[in-house]
């Protein structure tokens, strides 16, 4: 027996894995105790991960068909790349490149490589239609910080923090990495930072397994984290417990923000969250009187009303509070990935950011609703509409990359009625899913341990100075491949080019490997250790060369000044102190909807992934306070129809006292194949059915309201 030092790359916490092979199988998989981030950890998906790689599920042919009627037929990859880039070509010379487009799903998370590839790809093509998962969870994370500015010293990180508020963020479960967070990668941090006296807030509906560590928990009625924020923010500035010289120094538009808040006085706040006074004063007391640490989001308040907003006041709340790293601090990531350039302690200009912060370079809008471009890529929630909207640019050819749309778009019927009306629909996955289903081809992707493998998502997060290589356990199955190499075939029989930061790839050259992909992502020049040299360390290497670096003088000449109120956030401000808030439990056009429906995490599967694992536990209950099931006249376990205004979907209910009353809870990407959906207590009920695209959706970037939107219940 062989053990293999890997990482996982179920998600983006890579944590550290080995992997025990005898005879060709995956006999025990485990954390690394070796490995300086993770530690050991590893969640029950990462130890189940063999599963996947066994599956007899498992795509390892390509395969095609000439009607969506038909059942699929394997064919060779040549024959199908072949055919795929007769259509493409076809489509564009009729209606030009704009008709092509591709979705990068979070399968595409096991690729180094595959969303860059992917994207320089369709720009090679012209086209400007690609979506991703990005732009369906947490885009306003990256508007905000654009609207706000970038400080070149970075935030305080989690080590060492006297105090963290985490707003809509469950990482015990989810993993979710964020600076200042806990790490996904190593959730014991949260019980020794607790242990040494850092204080911990957690706002959330729910009493999540991160609040049941919190100093203060702040179970806030849903779609009002902004409410709150910007009553914190009142309170601070009131106080005068905010970072004076900071703040006079290195911003712009505090007398403006003192102004906008002052009506968010805690009497209006209390009302409107649904949380006691003296709570959040409290709260917001002990963020700002402990001098290190930050404020930071999952995607609770990013899928509710105002995402925009809240994000922006939660970046507005850490630099009134000064909580950034100043000249002569050790930075919190050393990012082995970046140029070899110690971090300027000043606010950076945008032409100094890399490109998805760089609002100049969103150029090109949709033609659905006004929306337009973020950080280069179209906004997801109007892929739907821009294949079903006919006339000049209509999208015609689709090519899905370890995504299942039909399972994680919004207005699944929509989603549906799209995918039938394309042209052509390929889909590179692993396996068989609800949206391979409807395609006209599927070529079949290499699993994690079957390729090369960067741990580079981690690399701006982690506080050490480690980077982590990856070569695969076992040759490719059968006829499977990498997705770049998919691409690089279609672009090869288009002659179209693929270029990345370093050049463009050799297209003609029949021995690229990966390596090769991502040193032309990351040149030599442009990062900390070269590529070639990090694939030498069998687990990954700390570089004890970098652990000291520390933040540098700001560059002069350089006079930006990080924004408290940019217009578009004082525009946000009053359309949320003029929205009308409803009774609780008359909620919707008619008052009709009794609850408000969350999103929440579960721990066993990540999105649309991992749900064929054999220990999962089976369903997505609906979960409700126990007291909110008796007035229903429910009992956990009962089925029930549970109805928005858009669309209903049936449901299984369960009991979950930690939640407020007025709340069901659900979480995402569950429901089966809509065609034959089968059992709804094995696969669990579609959120995605209860959303409609079209309505309270935010006019920026066409993201609905995906969370605290009004449903009602009632039994089956």
């Amino acid at each position: 027996m062989k053990t293999h030092k890997t990482f996982c790359k179920i998600c983006n916490a890579y944590c550290g894995l080995e992997v025990d092979v005898e005879d060709e199988q995956i006999i025990k998989i485990r954390g690394d105790k070796d490995h300086p981030m993770s530690k050991g950890f590893t969640c029950a998906k990462g130890r189940q991960w063999g599963h996947q790689y066994h599956s007899k599920e498992r795509i390892l042919h390509a395969l095609s068909r000439s009607s969506r009627d038909q059942d699929f037929s394997v064919v060779d990859n040549e024959q199908a790349l072949d055919e795929i880039a007769e259509r493409i070509r076809a489509i564009m010379d009729a209606h030009g490149p704009r008709a092509v487009a591709i979705y990068r799903g979070n399968g595409l998370s096991v690729s180094s490589n595959g969303n860059q590839v992917a994207q320089a790809w369709l720009a090679g093509l012209g086209s400007e239609m690609d979506f991703s998962s990005m732009t369906l969870d947490q885009p306003s994370k990256i508007i905000a910080v654009r609207r706000h500015g970038v400080w070149g010293g970075g935030a305080h990180g989690f080590e060492g923090a006297d105090v963290c508020m985490l707003i809509g963020n469950n990482p015990v479960i989810s993993a979710l990495n964020m600076t200042g967070a806990p790490p996904g990668w190593y959730p014991t941090a949260l019980k020794e930072a607790k242990k040494r006296g850092m204080k911990l807030i957690v706002i959330d509906p729910r009493r999540t397994e991160t609040a049941e560590h919190a100093d203060i928990h702040l179970p806030i009625l849903p779609g009002e984290d902004a409410t709150l924020l910007a009553g914190m923010i009142r309170l601070i500035i009131d106080e005068a417990l905010y970072d004076r010289d900071f703040v006079a120094r290195e911003t712009e538009g505090f007398a403006s923000l003192k102004a906008a808040v002052e009506r968010f006085d805690l009497d209006t706040v209390a009302t409107r969250t649904g949380l006691p006074a003296e709570d959040i004063a409290a709260a917001a007391r002990m963020f700002a009187t402990n001098p290190r640490g930050t404020a930071s989001s999952g995607t609770g308040p990013d899928m509710a009303q105002f995402p925009h907003l809240s994000e922006h006041l939660i970046l507005a709340l850490n630099t009134l509070c000064g909580r950034w790293n100043r000249e002569g601090d050790p930075v919190s990531a050393p990012c082995l990935l970046t140029p070899n350039i110690p971090p300027p302690a000043q606010t950076l200009p945008a032409d100094f950011l890399p490109p998805m912060l760089n609002p100049k370079l969103d150029t090109k809008a949709s033609r659905i609703r006004g929306i337009r471009q973020v950080f280069q890529e179209m906004p997801t929630p109007v892929a739907a509409e821009e294949i079903l909207t006919p006339g000049a640019g209509q999208v015609r050819a689709l090519i899905v990359i370890g995504g299942n749309p039909v399972m994680s778009w919004p207005d699944q019927e929509r989603t549906l009625q799209a995918l039938d009306e394309l042209e052509l629909l390929v889909c590179i996955d692993i396996r068989e899913t609800a949206t391979t289903r409807h395609a006209d081809y599927v070529l079949p992707a290499a699993h994690a341990f079957e390729r090369d493998g960067l741990a580079e998502f981690t690399d701006r997060l982690y506080d050490l100075p480690f980077g982590q290589y990856s070569k695969p356990i076992f040759e490719p199955k059968n006829a499977v491949q990498e997705e770049w190499r998919y691409l690089v075939g279609l672009a090869r029989r288009l002659g179209t080019d693929i270029k990345l930061a370093g050049g463009s790839i050799d297209l003609t050259n029949p021995s690229l490997e990966t390596l090769d992909i991502l040193e032309l992502m990351y040149p030599n020049d442009m990062v900390k250790v070269p590529i070639r040299e990090l694939a030498k360390y069998e687990g990954g290497k700390l570089f004890g060369e970098f652990s000291d670096i520390k933040v540098a003088a700001p560059f002069e000449g350089i006079d930006e000044k990080l924004q408290l109120l940019p217009t578009e956030v004082a525009e946000d401000l009053e359309q949320l102190l003029a929205r009308i808030i409803p009774e609780r439990g008359c909620y919707g056009q008619d008052g009709s909807y009794t609850h408000l429906l969350t999103v929440r995490r579960v721990a066993h599967v990540y999105n649309s992934s991992c749900h064929d694992f054999p220990k999962n536990p089976m369903g997505n209950p609906a979960y409700l306070h126990p007291e909110d099931l008796a007035d229903l006249g429910l009992a956990p376990g009962d089925a029930a129809i549970l109805q928005s205004e858009h669309s209903s979907i049936e449901v299984v209910v369960e009991a979950d006292a930690r939640l407020r009353q007025g709340i069901v809870s659900m979480s995402h990407c569950f429901g089966g194949d809509p065609a034959a959906p089968g059992d709804v207590r094995r696969y669990g009920g579609s959120a995605a059915k209860l959303i409609a695209v079209d309505r309270d959706f935010d006019p920026l970037m066409g993201m609905p309201k995906m969370t605290g939107f009004p449903v009602k219940l009632y039994a089956t």
